[in-house]
Order: structure tokens, then sequence, then C-alpha cells
């Protein structure tokens, strides 16, 4: 058994409210998208400086530059937020890559595209909010 209580107000301010909340979650949701097409720009640049060129990729492949993926997620508290991530065929490899085992040292690309990308939120923010 359930019930749904709608409340129905010919209220204008009521109508202006909806408005505002309406406008913010595009304003996000269009922060969201220029934040994780920027920070994938910046991982992208970072992984090709390290790009190894070969004729025949190790099980077909792809390089890492060319395997990222970025996805607006809900958690589950109902925050948004932007994750930029490799693929199906490499993003089991990034942690790797960035922090290096023990025989290889770490590229630390995640880390410098997030330290880039402190420069330019605020940028990212006037530019959206106007």
């Amino acid at each position: 058994m359930s019930y749904n209580i709608t409340f129905e107000s010919d209220d204008g301010l009521q109508v202006y409210l909806n408005d505002i909340v309406k406008d913010a979650e595009k304003t996000e949701r269009q922060m969201l998208e220029e934040a994780g097409d920027q920070l994938k720009e910046y991982i992208v640049a970072n992984l090709n400086k390290h790009r190894r060129v070969l004729a025949v990729r190790y099980k077909g492949r792809p390089a890492m530059a060319d395997d990222v993926k970025r996805t607006i997620r809900t958690n589950k508290w109902g925050e948004k937020y932007v994750s930029v991530r490799g693929g199906k065929m490499t993003g089991t490899l990034w942690h790797l890559v960035n922090d290096g085992t023990l025989h290889t040292r770490g590229t630390h690309f995640m880390d410098g595209a997030l330290a880039r990308m402190d420069g330019s939120i605020d940028k990212l923010w006037d530019k959206i909010m106007r």
C-alpha cells in the first residue's frame, strides 16, 4: 500500500523557486561536463608523453591515451561527480603506470593532471556562471 501526496499551489514564488532549482541542476551538469572534458584532456596529454610506439600491441590492447572514458555519476547520497578512468582494456593498468611497481618507476600522470586542473577550475566556474 502506498500513498502519493502532491502539493499544488498557484503561488508564483513556488514556480520561481522551482526554476532556480532547475537552472542550478543544469549549471551543475554543464560544469561537470566541462571539468571532466578538461581533466580528460590533461590526462591524455600526460599519457601521450609516455606513449610506446609498437606495431603490434599486446593482445590487441589500445594505447592507454586512446582508452580514456569520462562519465558523470551519482553517489549513494545523490551528489553528482565526474569520473575519468581507463576503459575496459586499460583501466586495470592505470594504478601500475601511475604509481609504479617494485621494478618500474611511476609516471604520476593522474597527479600531474589534477595539479593542472586546480589552476583552471576557477576559470571554468567563471566561464559557466556568466
